[in-house]
């Protein structure tokens, strides 16, 4: 016992500033790591959050240039479709439907047309890349599509392609429809 007398002396013996340092210190060293472990962790889960909205807007940002880049290719499409009625309809008055199957050939040469047709004014497929579809009516390859419209029309098939209706006008009446089929470039996305 007398060892514990002595260190209960050495206690006495200090000063309140020593004594307070002895116990301070020490419980100053654990808060500050507290809170810097604190800090670490509410740091982790900001980052965390922060990734998951930065995934949210990637997406949503994807989505939007998507459909920005389908409305101008659609746009670019139905620009492009009057010239070529007027083409089409020069060869049709002149009933030159050997050079209007070559405007079609050409056009099939790309890879965003699947199928070009002409329509007659009865709807019938009078000429078409896939010589399968010619005599056919148009109403029974695509019930629902209305291949008598005045305007250019275009109905979705699906994800990515449309098909197009360009209506051919003579002097007073329609002489033609050109039906052909669409499909969409997707841009390339940098990872």
């Amino acid at each position: 016992m007398p060892d514990l007398d002595t260190s209960e002396k050495r206690d006495s013996q200090r000063s309140p500033a020593e004594r307070f340092f002895r116990v301070a210190v020490p419980v100053l060293i654990l808060l500050l790591a507290g809170g810097i472990a604190l800090m670490y962790y509410v740091g982790e889960w900001r980052l965390r959050q922060a990734a998951e909205t930065a995934g949210i807007e990637k997406q949503r940002y994807e989505r939007l240039l998507d459909e920005q880049v389908l409305d101008i290719q659609r746009s670019d499409v139905r620009l492009f479709s009057l010239p070529l009625a007027w083409a089409i309809r020069r060869e049709l008055i002149q009933q030159n439907y050997g050079q209007v199957e070559e405007y079609f050939i050409e056009l099939i040469k790309h890879k965003q047309f699947r199928s070009v047709m002409l329509l007659d004014p009865d709807g019938s497929v009078r000429i078409s890349t896939d010589r399968k579809l010619q005599g056919s009516a148009f109403s029974e390859l695509y019930p629902g599509m209305n291949a008598l419209s005045q305007q250019v029309v275009s109905y979705s098939l699906s994800e990515g392609s449309s098909i197009y209706l360009v209506p051919v006008m003579g002097l007073n009446e329609r002489i033609g429809t050109i039906a052909f089929v669409y499909s969409y470039s997707r841009i390339a996305r940098p990872q």
